[in-house]
């Protein structure tokens, strides 16, 4: 995988599986919720990418219907931009706003989520769409590691 890293952020691997990238200040953390996770997923059934745009279009639990379903079947590409809401310390709701790609790679692909609260989201959408919509699948031959 490939993706463009802007200045002063960190790569780190993810207990999760695949890696997740840090914010240059802590408090970009804590304050204002901002986590980047890219890892790659085995991708199940018939027309799988067109199935999780349609899934995205639809509210599920805490989850509001995507403000942005964006599906290029030629590339195998899939841009989602949506909030999500949850419960923190001491009741408190926070929304959360996610640019989630999924670039189809044969029968696996590429997941790149870029999320903030959703206040502060703005603050971090040129480094997100770096991340994010900069995430591709490294083709061997190309520069791939």
């Amino acid at each position: 995988m490939s993706f463009d890293l802007p200045a002063g952020w960190k790569v780190r691997p993810d207990s999760q599986g695949g890696i997740r990238v840090l914010p240059p200040l802590v408090e970009d953390r804590e304050r204002s919720g901002v986590s980047v996770r890219l890892w790659r997923e085995r991708l199940r059934g018939k027309e799988p990418m067109a199935r999780l745009a349609e899934r995205y279009r639809k509210p599920q639990g805490e989850r509001d219907a995507a403000g942005k379903v964006q599906l290029d079947r030629k590339s195998g590409r899939l841009v989602l931009e949506y909030r999500e809401g949850e419960y923190v310390l001491n009741s408190l709701w926070i929304v959360r706003s996610h640019l989630r790609v999924v670039q189809q790679d044969g029968r696996s692909a590429l997941f790149a989520d870029c999320a903030a609260n959703a206040s502060e989201f703005h603050r971090y959408r040129k480094a997100f769409v770096a991340l994010c919509l900069g995430a591709s699948v490294s083709r061997a031959g190309k520069g791939a590691a």
